[in-house]
């Protein structure tokens, strides 16, 4: 029982409480929508659950994925669901080569820090 108690234990740190705050490095302050009226200008993938857009040179946002999206990687596509421009968290999603992923989370982040997380 308590192999069974530690493994579980362990499965949830590294999985269910993975933040990009820890993962990612240090992130700006979490928002609830995108206003996307001046359009997507770039986009990055970090891995299959974080991605970089781009509004211009000014308007950064980490975006978390709901769950992992095995094409973002190596997608040669993104599409992303908006309402009157607007993306939300928690309700709109990421369409990359076709699949659907949902957008959990979405924090701002300054010039500086969208090139540090394209580094990593």
């Amino acid at each position: 029982m308590t192999t069974k108690i530690l493994f579980l234990a362990t499965l949830v740190a590294v999985i269910g409480f993975s933040q990009p705050s820890s993962a990612m490095g240090p992130v700006g302050s979490a928002v609830d929508k995108i206003n996307l009226l001046q359009g997507l200008s770039t986009w990055e993938a970090l891995d299959e659950r974080h991605l970089v857009l781009s509004l211009g040179s000014a308007q950064n946002y980490l975006v978390t994925l709901a769950h992992n999206c095995h094409t973002l990687p190596f997608a040669s596509h993104l599409g992303v669901s908006a309402s009157d421009n607007v993306v939300y968290a928690g309700f709109d999603y990421i369409t990359a080569d076709g699949q659907q992923c949902a957008i959990n989370t979405i924090n701002e982040l300054s010039d500086a820090q969208r090139r540090a997380l394209i580094q990593l």
